[in-house]
C-alpha cells in the first residue's frame, strides 16, 4: 500500500536515524489524523501516543479503526496530575514522561499531543523545566535511541522548539473556488531534498491522505479497467465516484461541459475522457468524437487500444478529424475539411443519428474554434445557434455529449448556460482537483490509480 503522507515527511521517518517533528496548526487543520497515521506507518511494534487534551475514551470514538491496529499503545495523559496513594504529591510531567519512556522501552515512534498542554497542566512546574524536558527528549532519545519523536503544537508562531527539532510541517485550511481544501507546509526537513513544498490533502474517513502530482498514464502493457454498468436511464462515466455526483452518470439526453486549464488538469481531463470511451466501448456502446487539438485517431488508439480488444475499438468508436491536407484513411476515420462549421455541422449530425442510441459524443471545443474561426465576427453567434438546436435533437434521441473546453474558450459562455452538467479542473500543489457546478459539488482531488494489472481513475473528496 503506498504512503499516506508526503513522499519528503515518509523519508525523513524511515531513514532510521531517529527524528523529531514538530507539526504545527490551529485546531481542526487534521494535526491527530496524521499523528495517527504516522504511527499506523512507522509505529514498528512499539510506538507510544501520549495524549495531553483527549481522553482515551474520546480518542477510540472518533478513531474507531484504532481497535483493529495492534503495536502501539496510547496513553492518557489528561489525569497525569491528580495524586495517588503511591504519590505524596503530584508528580512532575517530566518525571512522568521519563517514566512512560521508559516503561515502553524506549518506542520507534512517540507522538506528544500537545506538548503545550503540558504548560496548562503542569502547574506546579516552571515553563521553563517544561522546555527543557522537552528538549531533553529531542537531543536524548531521538539521537541516542533513534526515535521518530513527534511533537504536535497548537500555534504556527515561532517557537524555541523550531530551532531545535529536525523537522516542522503546518497544516492549513485554504479554499478554491470558494470550495474546502486543506494543504500541508514543508517548513524544514533536515537531511531531507523537499522536492515539492506544499501538498493537499483530505481527511476523508478519519485518514490523513495527501495528494501527490497527478500520475500520468504510462501504459505499458494490457491492463484492466474494471467496468462501471450503464443503466436504463444512464450512460456511466467509467469513475463510481463522479456518477454518484451526477446521481447515477450522464443521463441519457444530456449534456456536460468540463473546463480545464492549459496545465495538468488537461492531463485529468484526458483521463476522464479516456475511462468514458473504454467504459462506453466495453459496453457496446458508441461514441464519436472530435479531438481536442493536438489530438488525433492515431493518438487516441494508442490510449485506448491497452484496455479494449481492437476490433471493440474499430467498431465501437469514431473520429471526425478536422483537417484540410490530406492524410491516409483509416477505418474508423471520417474527416471534415473545416471551411464551414454550418456545412459541415450536419455531416457530423446524421451520422450520430445513423448510430443505435445512446450515443456518447466528446467534441472538443478548441479544435472548432481554431478550425472555424470562432472569434470572426457572426461565426460564433452562427456556432452557439447550430449547438442550441442540435442539443435538442440530442435530447430527444437520448443521447449524451461532453464538450471539452480550455478556460477563456470563446465557447465557454454561451455553452455553458446550456449544458446540463458543467466540471471544472483545476490544479492545486500539482494535483488535479475537480469540482462540479452544475450540481453543486465539493471539491475532489483526481487520482489515475495504476496498478501492475489494473487502471483505476479515484475521484475523492476534500473533508
Amino acid at each position: 500500500m503506498s504512503s499516506r503522507i508526503p513522499p519528503e515527511l515518509s523519508e525523513a521517518l524511515s531513514a532510521g536515524a531517529g527524528f523529531s517533528l514538530l507539526v504545527k496548526g490551529e485546531p481542526g487543520t487534521g494535526k491527530t489524523m496524521l499523528a495517527f497515521e504516522i504511527l499506523d506507518e512507522f509505529g514498528s511494534d512499539n510506538a507510544v501516543y501520549l495524549s495531553t487534551r483527549v481522553s482515551l475514551p474520546a480518542l477510540r470514538e472518533q478513531f474507531p479503526w484504532l481497535k483493529e491496529r495492534t503495536g502501539f499503545s496510547v496513553i492518557d495523559a489528561t489525569k497525569l496530575y491528580i495524586s495517588s496513594k503511591a504519590f505524596p504529591r503530584p508528580r512532575s510531567f517530566s518525571d512522568l514522561l521519563h517514566a512512560k519512556v521508559e516503561e515502553a522501552g524506549t518506542p520507534a515512534t512517540l507522538v506528544i499531543d500537545s506538548w503545550e498542554a503540558i504548560l496548562t497542566g503542569g502547574k506546579d512546574e516552571k515553563r521553563e523545566v517544561l522546555e527543557a524536558a522537552i528538549t531533553d527528549l529531542v537531543r536524548y532519545y531521538a539521537t541516542e535511541y533513534k526515535m521518530n519523536l513527534i511533537l504536535i503544537s497548537e500555534t504556527t508562531d515561532t517557537t524555541p522548539l523550531d530551532y531545535i527539532v529536525d523537522g516542522i510541517i503546518e497544516l492549513n485550511r485554504i479554499s478554491v473556488d470558494y470550495r474546502r481544501a486543506r494543504e500541508v507546509l514543508l517548513k524544514k526537513l533536515r537531511g531531507v531534498r523537499i522536492n515539492q513544498p506544499k501538498y493537499g490533502f483530505t481527511l476523508d474517513g478519519g485518514r490523513f491522505h495527501s495528494f501527490g502530482p497527478f500520475e500520468r498514464r504510462k501504459i505499458e502493457k494490457p491492463r484492466k479497467v474494471d467496468i462501471v454498468p450503464n443503466t436504463a436511464t444512464h450512460i456511466s462515466t467509467g469513475c463510481v465516484e463522479i456518477d454518484k455526483i451526477l446521481g447515477g452518470g450522464l443521463s441519457k439526453g444530456s449534456t456536460a461541459m468540463v473546463e480545464y486549464g492549459d496545465d495538468l488538469s488537461l492531463l485529468g481531463y484526458q483521463s476522464i475522457i479516456a475511462h468514458m470511451i473504454v467504459n462506453c466501448i466495453q459496453q457496446g456502446t458508441h461514441c464519436v468524437k472530435v479531438p481536442s487539438s493536438g489530438w488525433d485517431e492515431r493518438r487516441l488508439r494508442r490510449g485506448i487500444l491497452p484496455f479494449v480488444k481492437e476490433e471493440d475499438y474499430l467498431k465501437y468508436i469514431t473520429i471526425f478529424e478536422i483537417r484540410r491536407e490530406e492524410r491516409e484513411t483509416r477505418e474508423n476515420v471520417r474527416a471534415l475539411p473545416g471551411v464551414v462549421l454550418s456545412e459541415e455541422f450536419p455531416i457530423f449530425r446524421d451520422y450520430i443519428s445513423s448510430l443505435e442510441p445512446p450515443v456518447m459524443v466528446i467534441i472538443g471545443t478548441d479544435w472548432l474554434e481554431y478550425q472555424y474561426r470562432l472569434k470572426a465576427l457572426g461565426n460564433l453567434e452562427e456556432a452557439l445557434e447550430i449547438f442550441a438546436y442540435w442539443i435538442m435533437e440530442l435530447r430527444e434521441a437520448g443521447n449524451v455529449a461532453v464538450f471539452a473546453m480550455p478556460s477563456g474558450g470563446v465557447l465557454g459562455e454561451g455553452l455553458g448556460h446550456m449544458v446540463t452538467n458543467r466540471f471544472e479542473l483545476n490544479v492545486l500543489d500539482r494535483s488535479v482537483v475537480l469540482y462540479c457546478n452544475r450540481p453543486d459539488t465539493k471539491l475532489h482531488c483526481l487520482e489515475n490509480v495504476i496498478t501492475e494489472d489494473a487502471l483505476k481513475l479515484q475521484l475523492t473528496p476534500f473533508v
